[in-house]
């Protein structure tokens, strides 16, 4: 069978009661960053026909959230800041 949607992260199966489609990042609660999300395709209007096919097939629309990358640099000071507040 065809995908709906061709994606990485995309999930269907069959049911008695008709498909099911979900996005797999979403359904878990995972977030993207943008790199991730270009790199899989996810844009706003692939993120728009991936909700309108969910809803669709379920009822429910579930699309992970993108998020900016946090630089390591910026990721370790604040590590160090935490670390002396400690001890």
């Amino acid at each position: 069978m065809k995908k709906l949607i061709n994606c990485t992260n995309w999930n269907e199966s069959e049911g008695l009661n008709g498909t099911s489609a979900f996005c797999s990042k979403a359904a878990f609660g995972k977030t993207l960053t943008t790199n991730e999300a270009t790199s899989c395709g996810c844009t706003e209007l692939k993120r728009v026909a991936c909700l309108k096919a969910m809803t669709a097939c379920g009822g429910y629309g579930l699309v992970p959230e993108i998020i900016a990358e946090v630089p390591v640099e910026a990721a370790s000071n604040r590590r160090g800041e935490l670390i002396g507040l400690l001890g």
